[in-house]
């Protein structure tokens, strides 16, 4: 795959990452299209076995190619499958967990889909707020191209602890430092993010940052948008003034 055309396809995966399924479900393209400026565009892809909520498919995705930089999260039983389907609908990025079901298989089957279909798709690794971060390092290795630190757990109901998830970013990046000087993965972040919230997000510079219900349910979704991207923005630059 083109090292230029993949490059390209990373500096897209920055910003603020709007979850779609928090939008009004009978009005989900009305509510895009107000956004005006949405650029990713988040799903969460649930399947009712690994976490209790569902969503929906791969046809959701390939209904939306063209409106922008497809980030698919799956949080289902067995990613290693589901691979193949989405990259096929357009996404872009497909985010696997590392505590699902043959994770390092799944993280190849994208690479995999990406060649055998002839465009970069992104390839990431979701990490939940329990998992032991010294557990990852057979993935690390794999180098994906985003790590997404989650906030919360689906799973179990707890509430979003932002600041844990923010430090949990910081030793991510770390961690990735030693496995080669030159894996840099784009930095991500989910869970809980609002317009309060969002600063604790950037504290260690998260490059994107996912929310969904702050955004849609605000008075003015396209304003809260473009106010959650400017707080990321100053976060990331503080945050790198920070560690110089």
């Amino acid at each position: 795959m083109d090292s230029v055309e993949r490059a390209a396809l990373r500096a897209r995966a920055k910003g603020i990452g709007v979850g779609i399924f928090a939008a009004p479900p009978l009005a989900i393209g009305t509510a895009l299209e107000a956004l005006d400026g949405a650029e990713v565009l988040h799903f969460d892809i649930m399947d009712g076995v690994w976490v209790p909520q569902f969503t929906a498919g791969p046809g959701f995705v390939s209904a939306l190619r063209g409106q922008g930089f497809l980030d698919v999260h799956l949080m289902v039983a067995a990613p290693e499958s589901q691979i193949l389907p989405f990259a096929k609908a357009g996404a872009d990025l497909i985010t696997v967990h590392a505590e699902a079901l043959n994770a390092a298989a799944a993280l190849g089957a994208i690479r995999t889909a990406s060649a055998d279909l002839g465009r970069p798709i992104l390839a990431g690794l979701g990490v939940m707020p329990g998992t032991a971060l010294e557990s990852l390092a057979p993935l690390l290795a794999q180098k994906p191209d985003v790590i997404l630190v989650l906030a919360l757990d689906p799973r179990d109901g707890a509430p979003a602890d932002v600041p844990a998830a923010a430090e949990r970013l910081a030793q991510l990046r770390a961690l990735c430092a030693e496995v080669a000087a030159d894996f840099t993965p784009v930095m991500a972040i989910d869970g809980g993010i609002t317009a309060d919230s969002i600063e604790a997000a950037c504290t260690t510079g998260a490059d994107l940052v996912v929310s969904g219900s702050a955004i849609f349910k605000a008075a003015d979704p396209a304003a809260m948008l473009a106010q959650l991207e400017a707080a990321r923005k100053a976060g990331k630059v503080a945050a790198e003034q920070t560690h110089d």
